[in-house]
C-alpha cells in the first residue's frame, strides 16, 4: 500500500512550508496498518511507541474507571493524527486503548525515528512543532471541558461540532464520551426535545 496523493496534498495544505525532499523523507518511515472493529492500536499495559494518522475508519480511546465502566477520551476520524503520546513521550506501559470502532487504515511511524528526523529536517521540526501545540491545546481543551460543562453542554457541542460523527456512534460510545450511563443520556436527549 502507498500514501496517496490526496494525503501528501492534505500535509502539504496544513504545512506549506513542507518541500518534497521532507515529504520523501517522511515516507520513508511510514507503515500501513488496517485494523478490524475491536482491534487495538494499543492496549492497556502495552508500550506504545509509534504515532499514527487515520487514513479511513473510526478509533475510539478509552480507559476503565475505578467500577470498571468504559470512559472514552477521545474519538479519531479520518485526518486524525495522534497516538497514545503519554505511553510514547515517558516510555510507559499505556493507560489507556486506542481500538477500532470502523474497519480501519492508518498509517503508523515510530515516534523515535519522526524525532531523529525532525532533528534534521527544520520544516518537519517546525511542523512536528505544531501539531504537538496543537495536540496540547486540544487536551488543554477537553480538561477545561470535563471540569466545567454538564453532559448536557457537551452533547449540545458534539451535535454541533461533529454531527456527522455522531451518526457512527452507538448511545452507549456516546454516553461513555460524556462519562454518564445510556439511561441518562436518554434523559438528556428527551429533555433537549421537550425544549424544542
Amino acid at each position: 500500500m502507498e500514501v496517496s496523493q490526496d494525503i501528501i496534498t492534505h500535509f502539504r495544505q496544513k504545512y506549506p512550508f513542507i518541500t518534497e525532499d521532507d515529504v520523501n523523507a517522511v515516507l520513508k518511515l511510514v507503515s500501513f496498518r488496517t485494523l478490524d472493529v475491536g482491534d487495538c492500536f494499543v492496549r492497556i499495559g502495552e508500550l506504545n511507541t509509534n504515532v499514527f494518522y487515520v487514513v479511513s475508519g473510526l478509533l475510539k480511546a478509552y480507559y476503565f474507571d475505578e467500577n470498571d465502566r468504559e470512559l472514552i477520551i477521545n474519538f479519531y476520524l479520518q485526518h486524525s493524527i495522534t497516538g497514545n503520546w503519554h505511553s510514547t513521550l515517558k516510555s510507559e506501559p499505556s493507560q489507556q486503548c486506542i481500538e477500532a470502532i470502523e474497519p480501519t487504515i492508518i498509517i503508523q511511524v515510530p515516534l523515535k525515528d519522526m524525532d531523529d528526523l525532525a532533528a534534521r529536517h527544520l520544516n518537519i521540526m517546525r511542523a512536528y512543532n505544531l501539531l504537538l501545540k496543537e495536540k496540547l491545546i486540544a487536551s488543554l481543551d477537553n480538561i477545561w471541558d470535563n471540569m466545567n460543562e454538564k453532559p448536557e453542554a457537551r452533547y449540545l457541542r458534539l451535535q454541533e461540532e461533529k454531527p456527522k460523527l455522531m451518526h457512527r456512534l452507538t448511545q452507549r460510545q456516546i454516553a461513555a464520551y460524556l462519562g454518564v450511563t445510556p439511561v441518562s443520556l436518554s434523559r438528556i436527549k428527551k429533555r433537549l426535545c421537550s425544549k424544542k
